[in-house]
């Protein structure tokens, strides 16, 4: 049977900028600096009417209309010099990473919108553990490990700065970018280059906070433009966010989809139960994960979180211990992970089922 490759990007024409608000001054500046991009400029009322418009780029006037800031959608804050401390103040209130005052910042913002034109984007899907110990690491590289497979361009990104470096569960600490390279980055990646600098310790490039060498670095402040030279050079970003305790809202905010990997016991589906409301209006898909304990079936648990069924992930003996040799990849080769990782892909990359 042949693999559908969901997670394949759309083309370029299908880009859109969608300016909310703004007075006449402000969406003058903004469509001369999209003509110069060469894409057209869409104008919204408020960030709902803005997301009906499927928008790959949201600029945002400081006097926005209401409405929460999607996932997964690269999100500038603009404005014109008089108004620059209310857009700082807007940014920093609707946590926006990115702010362009105008028309000082043209050049900075055609150039990003036209990236955004010349590219296709490729998806970025998030995977966190509704509890410690859920398996969030092992699960998102067995579906990076999955989709490059079938030949996709994939990155895995380590969103874990406490996880202790998700390269050591891939047996390779080859040489190459690491988060604390990146620690002091504000404007945009070239993503060509951000993407040969990676290490390649498996059939994907890797983006980790590295093991031992320094203090933990919090991907915050860099997230935003890291996750959109990634967009730009992958087929597919996969997220590893790890547990809810220590999320990263930064990168939650570049993933378009999140899978929410769930022991099958009655506390983690309890933690998954309070954590849906959270991610609104970012789809998130289940995924159970054994041994089932005290009859928390797939079929239970949508019934009880009023969710579609959930995928269910089997439990595999062997997996730490496959982790500490660095063998967890050839764990999840085989047939029935792999079938497993594929139905996660089509599904949640697909926009199917999602809670």
């Amino acid at each position: 049977m042949t693999e559908r490759r969901s997670w394949t990007p759309a083309g370029s024409e299908d880009q859109r900028v969608v300016l909310v608000g703004a007075a006449q001054a402000l969406r003058d500046e903004a469509a001369r600096v999209a003509a110069a991009a060469g894409v057209a400029l869409i104008v919204a009322s408020s960030v709902p009417e803005a997301l009906r418009h499927s928008p790959s780029v949201l600029l945002l006037a400081p006097d926005a209309g209401g409405g929460g800031l999607p996932h997964g959608c690269p999100v500038i804050l603009v404005g014109l010099r008089e108004e620059e401390d209310a857009v700082w103040s807007a940014a920093a209130a609707r946590g926006a990473g990115r702010v362009a005052i105008l028309p000082q910042a043209a050049g900075w913002l055609a150039e990003h919108l036209g990236r955004a034109r010349s590219a296709a984007a490729g998806p970025v899907l998030g995977v966190l553990g509704a509890a410690g110990g859920a398996g969030a690491s092992t699960l998102s590289c067995w579906l990076a490990d999955g989709a490059a497979s079938t030949g996709a361009a994939t990155l895995l990104v380590d969103g874990d700065p406490l996880g202790g470096g998700i390269e050591l569960a891939l047996g390779d600490a080859a040489a190459g970018l690491r988060w604390r390279d990146l620690d002091r980055v504000r404007g945009a990646l070239n993503p060509a280059q951000f993407a040969a600098a990676l290490p390649r310790p498996a059939g994907f490039s890797l983006l980790s906070h590295g093991p031992f060498r320094s203090a933990p670095v919090g991907a915050s402040s860099a997230a935003g433009p890291v996750l959109d030279a990634a967009r730009q050079a992958f087929q597919l970003t996969v997220v590893d966010l790890g547990t809810a305790g220590g999320l990263d809202d930064a990168l939650l905010a570049c993933c378009g989809s999140v899978v929410l990997l769930v022991p099958a016991r009655l506390r983690p589906v309890a933690a998954a139960a309070a954590l849906l409301p959270r991610f609104s209006p970012t789809p998130v898909h289940l995924v159970l994960r054994g041994p089932v304990r005290g009859g928390l079936l797939p079929h239970r648990v949508a019934e009880v979180l009023e969710v579609p069924e959930p995928a269910f992930l089997p439990h595999l003996s062997g997996v730490p211990a496959a982790e500490a040799q660095g063998r967890l990849l050839d764990r999840g080769r085989q047939r029935s992970i792999r079938r497993v990782c594929r139905g996660i892909l089509e599904t949640a990359l697909d926009g199917r089922d999602a809670a």
